[in-house]
């Protein structure tokens, strides 16, 4: 499946600054699972990649090394200087630079119970006008969301977190998050442990009769 990043800005991240000139364009997961090479899952943008929100991984079976790799998150946003909106209003007057940042959290759950969260820089790979390129860090790519899980049903929560420049008369920090995507998975036993539980289970039939 082709990653395909979008060259038009689209105003789809909720924000913390109504009047702000600011948004995601994109935010994209690569993974590495059993049941798929290297498939992109997206939170926004990439019409052509299944949606992150509601995804199903599928059965990961960890006792049989199997893992489920988050290898690397794309991410593409912007911030500009919109004009008066409302009128008269300085508040607009947003830009991204190098020293802009931006992450990724990522929250494991068992149910409603919090296992893990963890959060991971984003550096900028590139820049094209208003907008930012932004990649997962070398240290924090292939980390396996799996790993050291039990058997049993998990949930797993991603979210993008990122500053701007604001000019009111004076030069701040804004911050904004996109709303959380959760995606869920299995860890399943491995086939051969399902062999010998069904053959002490028939022992065990034997036995009480």
């Amino acid at each position: 499946m082709t990653r395909v990043i979008s060259s038009v800005a689209l105003s789809i991240a909720v924000t913390s600054f109504a009047a702000a000139d600011i948004g995601v364009v994109e935010s994209t997961g690569g993974f590495q699972m059993p049941n798929a090479a290297y498939p992109y899952v997206s939170a926004i943008g990439a019409s052509q990649n299944p949606r992150l929100h509601g995804f199903d991984f599928g059965p990961i079976d960890v006792p049989n090394a199997q893992s489920l790799l988050l290898a690397n998150w794309y991410f593409e946003n912007y911030a500009y200087n919109g004009g008066s909106t409302p009128p008269g209003a300085a508040s607009n007057d947003n830009w991204l630079d190098g020293s802009s940042t931006a992450s990724l959290t990522v929250t494991l759950r068992a149910g409603s119970a919090m296992i893990s969260n963890n959060t991971y820089a984003l550096v900028q790979t590139g820049v094209n006008g208003n907008n930012r390129f932004w990649q997962l860090t070398e240290s924090a790519r292939n980390t396996n969301l799996a790993g050291g899980l039990g058997i049993g049903s998990y949930s797993v929560e991603f979210s993008n977190t990122f500053s701007f420049n604001v000019w009111t008369g004076f030069v701040s920090q804004g911050s904004s998050t996109t709303a959380v995507s959760t995606a869920t998975f299995n860890v399943v036993p491995a086939p051969g442990a399902i062999a010998l539980f069904g053959v002490a289970g028939l022992v065990g039939m034997r036995r009480r009769r």
